[in-house]
């Protein structure tokens, strides 16, 4: 369409030239003069918007004006994803939007940090991490950037494991792209120590680590390398070495080897699954859909080739006491409300549905849900958080579960680390609460009847709802 006939797209093209050169402003006015004409004459959810929404998002961002950036991108998204104008077609479009979006949360967490804004800095950062491990993996540069800023303004607030852990996380893709003498892995490196300083490590501490963290990560890609060949049980043998590096240096139960404990759990998942297809409980081509409303779908879909490992039966149970770990850790280090919990909560939901322990299973991905839906807002793991209370909720209709398997699970966990007393559970109870259905029951009756008091005093205020922890 040429601008001749449309003036909405003349303005269009001097507002996009403009953003170019640098003049945001102008820009602007242009862009959204372009948004009006077009507006009115093809209507607001024509796909000839979306180019127009796409650039002024991008204008808004350079001028660190944050907020109209994302209402832009996300509804050139919104139109790019429409039904009615193809989305298969308009995939790359779709894509740049996401990563744009990705881009404006971490420009606008930096943008916080540098305020000293720290706890709304990691929130932003948190969000532009979901955004491209979903679009472009975990192990892509663009993704290892948002955990390295992120570990930046933890350490900056004080949260000096956490940060650690962020920070490994950048190293791991760093070595796995650069190599260990890449001066982009030294930096990584540097500020590690950087941070075990700050947490009053001492110097011969720091330096073992520095040695460490390479070989603990090294085991791990080698974990990784076994599992994407089908070898689990080797794979589990390479995480467990790597944790116990980690442990020696940071003691027990530490978030750098909180995604080691995951690894565990999953392998551990998949041979579980493995066993089932053996004896006929379903088949390999199922698979893909009993996980499609799981946070490792894209994990799982890689190990389908499951071969001869750890055993014939597999290991439900261990998985179960792995991601135990993985909680303990993120309760005790990050709080119940963090948004790697709801990532947890929905792994152990998949494995619950898996055995049939519907109502269970529920109750996490309601916990996943509220999560997800406090912390990251309209996102695509909050939809599908959603998705997956739906479906628990429709199997539990027809089923009945136990807490048997995860009483089990919570007994060996507590063998494995005595030390942790009591101190390992949420303070809910744990989410691994081995409790029986009649005293849920009565917890419930007993909310309801306060609730049901307090509304009764007209004077009395709402409570407050609980903040989420970030």
């Amino acid at each position: 369409m040429s601008s001749d006939s449309d003036p909405g797209m003349e303005h269009y093209n001097i507002g996009d030239t403009l953003r170019h050169k640098g003049f945001y402003d102008d820009s602007i006015s242009e862009l959204l003069h372009a948004i009006t004409l077009q507006e009115t004459r093809l209507g607001s959810k024509n796909i000839a918007l979306a180019a127009t929404h796409f650039s002024i998002g991008l204008a808004y961002r350079a001028s660190k004006n944050f907020r109209p950036a994302m209402k832009h991108l996300n509804t050139a998204r919104e139109i790019y994803e429409s039904p009615k104008n193809d989305p298969e077609q308009n995939a790359e479009e779709i894509k740049k939007c996401q990563l744009n979006l990705a881009r404006t949360h971490h420009s606008r967490g930096v943008y916080y940090q540098r305020k000293g804004e720290y706890d709304s800095s990691v929130l932003e950062h948190r969000k532009a991490i979901a955004l491209r491990e979903s679009v472009l993996g975990r192990t892509d540069l663009e993704t290892a950037r948002s955990h390295y800023v992120m570990g930046c303004a933890l350490s900056d607030r004080g949260d000096f494991d956490e940060a650690v852990a962020e920070l490994r996380r950048a190293l791991r893709t760093r070595l796995m792209v650069f190599g260990k003498d890449h001066l982009d892995v030294i930096e990584v490196v540097e500020n590690i120590a950087t941070v075990l300083n700050a947490k009053g490590e001492s110097l011969d501490v720091i330096a073992e680590y520095k040695t460490v963290i390479l070989q603990s990560i090294e085991l791990e890609n080698e974990g990784d390398a076994e599992c994407g060949l089908g070898n689990f049980a080797h794979g589990i043998i390479y995480y467990k070495k790597a944790i116990f590096l980690e442990s020696q240096v940071l003691g027990d139960l530490h978030p750098t080897t909180c995604d080691l404990y995951l690894r565990i759990a999953v392998s551990s998942c998949i041979l579980v699954l493995r066993y089932h297809c053996k004896q006929g409980t379903f088949s390999i081509s199922q698979m893909p859909r009993i996980f499609c409303n799981v946070v490792l779908t894209s994990f799982f879909l890689s190990f389908l080739g499951i071969q001869e490992t750890l055993g014939e039966q597999g290991d439900l149970e261990g998985s179960l006491v792995e991601f135990k770990s993985a909680i303990t850790i993120y309760e005790n280090m990050l709080g119940k409300f963090h948004v790697k919990m709801a990532h947890v909560y929905s792994r152990i939901a998949g494995v619950l549905m898996d055995k049939g322990e519907y109502e269970t299973a529920l109750s996490f991905y309601a916990k996943a849900y509220g999560i997800f839906d406090g912390t990251l807002g309209l996102h695509d793991d909050t939809k599908k958080a959603l998705m997956n209370v739906k479906l628990a909720a429709e199997k539990n209709r027809t089923a009945r579960s136990s807490m048997e398997i995860l009483v089990k699970a919570e007994e060996e966990f507590r063998k494995r680390h005595p030390n942790l007393g009591m101190d390992g559970d949420s303070n809910d109870g744990g989410a691994f609460d081995g409790g029986s259905k009649k005293s849920e029951k009565k917890k419930k009756k007993k909310k309801k009847k306060k609730k049901a008091e307090e509304d009764k005093e007209e004077k009395e205020e709402e409570p407050e709802p609980e903040p989420d922890i970030i």
